[in-house]
């Protein structure tokens, strides 16, 4: 069945050009034409299960590896997963850290890892030890709803938060470029940020609501935002919560498949949810 969506969109204005000496009307000045919005359509989900002991475990963070032919995941407890497209899935490598969200550099292949509360981990092939960056200070004392969300834009970081829909941009030296902010000042309805992707081809960011928001108005339940690249204008919002309603706590625009890669954290006692979103005009 089809998933139902909404966009939201600016309106174009109409210019009116004046008249010229003599009659003659002045062009109106030439302007980039609107790109048009991606429109999301069916979807796929797997359990990422091998037997009752042994799943997926709180998955909180998804990205594309270096050669795009499967996806690195973290989990709240300390894993470092590599998923197959068809739902299988390995351990890569564990550590004691509450993990919440992992980005790549598509040139080195580094791997970003966002660490709840407010820290900032770098691991470099074969992705079994880590390097610690910096400290987001701003989130130190956001406890279990700090750092959930982290994206790669342009050799900076986008890092997000649940509390304020809060959203920084640092070097990877750990120096602030931005922030930090609240995504709320031009989405209202986002009440939190689960996971950030940031699409270079499209110079757009992605960023997932994974609350069910019951009796909070006016925030959505459980659902996409789109904003572009500068993170400075809402583009279009789309509800995943008709199959994505447990706790889906990652966004990955995967090109090559046509899809955005959601996940749902469905906690420490059940395996986690993978879902392919298919997407047109992405």
């Amino acid at each position: 069945m089809k998933s139902i969506f909404r966009i939201l969109a600016v309106s174009a204005s109409v210019f009116t050009a004046p008249l010229a000496f003599g009659g003659e009307t002045t062009p109106p000045p030439t302007t980039a034409p609107t790109p048009a919005l991606p429109v999301m359509g069916e979807h796929t989900t797997w359990k990422l299960q091998k037997s009752d002991t042994d799943y997926v475990v709180e998955l909180s963070g998804l990205c594309l590896s270096k050669d795009g032919d499967f996806l690195w995941g973290v989990g709240d407890n300390g894993t470092l997963y590599k998923i197959h497209f068809d739902g299988s899935y390995e351990t890569h490598w564990s550590y004691d850290a509450d993990m919440e969200g992992i980005a790549i550099d598509p040139a080195t292949g580094d791997l970003y890892m966002a660490i709840e509360p407010k820290r900032v981990y770098r691991l470099s092939a074969p992705y079994t030890g880590k390097t610690t960056l910096f400290d987001v200070e701003e989130a130190a004392g956001m406890g279990n709803s700090g750092i959930e969300g982290i994206a790669w834009c342009k050799g900076d970081l986008y890092l997000g938060a649940q509390t304020g829909a809060t959203l920084w941009k640092y070097t990877v030296s750990g120096e602030k470029l931005k922030g930090g902010r609240s995504l709320r000042d031009i989405a209202p309805t986002i009440s939190e940020i689960a996971d950030l992707c940031y699409d270079p081809v499209s110079d757009r960011l992605w960023a997932i609501d994974s609350n069910s928001n019951r009796d909070r108005p006016p925030y959505l339940p459980y659902s996409l935002y789109l904003f572009n690249g500068d993170a400075t204008k809402l583009l279009a919002t789309y509800p995943v919560g008709d199959f994505a309603n447990w706790n889906p706590e990652t966004v990955c625009v995967d090109r090559a498949r046509g899809c955005i890669w959601i996940a749902d954290d469905c906690g420490e006692d059940h395996p986690s949810l993978l879902h392919k979103v298919e997407f047109t005009g992405l």
